[in-house]
């Protein structure tokens, strides 16, 4: 069984719905959230420094292998909030997609792997996601 754990210091963005248009006669297919692309591209490249340190290869994850995570997502409160809790957007399913998405092919093969999920939204600063991992 291998644990892994990193801390993203980056803006939670989320997966978003997808928007279609034509373009020159061709069907193009984008995010309709132009933020969740650099996320994504953070969490990466994160995934993939915490991964060095630790002389992990890549994937850890071979592709019949389960992943159980963890995730905590961190947003910086506005100073006019007083609720306690996060129960406003984005939605949390959404920051799943999102960054589940950003580590296949790096932390597992696919995210089809991931077989339970602990998440929760939180107040706080640094903006940020933590990623407890074990498989």
């Amino acid at each position: 069984m291998s644990q892994f754990h990193f801390v993203a210091y980056v803006r939670p963005e989320p997966q978003g719905s997808t928007k279609a248009f034509m373009h020159k006669g061709r069907p193009m297919i984008t995010s309709a959230n132009d933020k969740m692309k650099p996320y994504r591209h953070d969490v990466t490249q994160m995934a993939l420094e915490a991964m060095s340190r630790l002389g992990l290869q890549r994937p850890i994850a071979a592709f019949d292998v389960p992943v159980s995570m963890v995730l905590e997502f961190y947003f910086r409160r506005p100073k006019s909030v007083k609720r306690a809790d996060m129960t406003v957007k984005p939605d949390l399913d959404k920051l799943l997609r999102s960054t589940l998405d950003s580590l296949a092919g790096i932390v597992y093969v696919d995210d089809s792997q991931v077989v339970e999920v602990s998440a929760r939204k939180h107040y706080g600063v640094p903006e940020r996601v933590e990623v407890s991992i074990v498989c």
